[in-house]
């Protein structure tokens, strides 16, 4: 039996003899490359998304995040159902990775896709900040509804930006309006509220209609006012 000492041994050997300043350039190389076959992963991942989301007249650039989820759903399912049917292919197979060679299914597009990327700097992207206040705000989660209104708990409505110390005259309804996003866009919708939403003065928005948000727009729910920044 050979006596020789392995690989990994004798790069902790070296490692060891390494000075601290080597150690740490020699960490960050490390780092460095794992960040960019990660990143090298992800690009590819994203492509073969794209492609997917072509083949079914789909866009993925146009798509949230929730419903990037759901489309990656319905591809583990589409592909686990057609993996139980002896004989029958997956429609639409998949390139082999360019990193490693090895097959993927869509439960490794959502791996890497959810896993490797990083996070999102999207997330608390926005807020609304109620005028005439001690910089009251609050925050806008991007790919989430947010609900304007005031709070009722007989009725079990609790709005995501509850209104209802800023509303003595009770101006503003339980369910006031909401905000979604599109990617970066977001977008304001009143919700057939009694005393309206309007916009910079000037656009009072009909019930259920969407209207693009800017930074800086100025927000009226019944008689409170919003600032919207990003």
């Amino acid at each position: 039996m050979s006596n020789d000492p392995s690989v990994e041994q004798q790069l902790r050997e070296w490692v060891g003899q390494l000075g601290p300043e080597h150690k740490q350039m020699l960490l960050s190389l490390l780092v460095e490359d794992d960040r960019v076959r990660r990143s090298a992963r992800l690009d590819f991942a994203v492509s073969q998304l794209r492609e997917l989301c072509q083949q079914r007249n789909l866009d993925w650039d146009e798509m949230a995040e929730g419903e990037r989820e759901s489309f990656l759903d319905g591809l583990i399912h589409e592909n686990e159902m057609y993996a139980t049917q002896a004989g029958t292919p997956l429609q639409a197979p998949l390139p082999p990775c360019p990193q490693c060679g090895r097959e993927l299914a869509p439960s490794d597009l959502y791996r890497i896709y959810f896993g490797e990327r990083p996070p999102s700097v999207e997330l608390a992207a926005a807020k609304l900040i109620v005028m005439d206040t001690d910089s009251v705000q609050f925050p806008v989660a991007v790919e989430n509804e947010v609900t304007i209104g005031r709070v009722d708990p007989h009725r079990g409505i609790r709005p995501d930006v509850d209104l209802s110390k800023f509303d003595p005259a009770s101006r503003i309804s339980r369910r006031h309006a909401r905000i979604t996003s599109r990617g970066s866009q977001f977008y304001i919708e009143d919700l057939g509220s009694a005393n309206g939403t309007v916009i910079n003065g000037r656009t009072r928005l009909k019930a259920q209609e969407r209207y693009p948000l800017a930074n800086g727009d100025v927000v009226k729910i019944g008689e409170t006012t919003l600032k919207f920044v990003i």
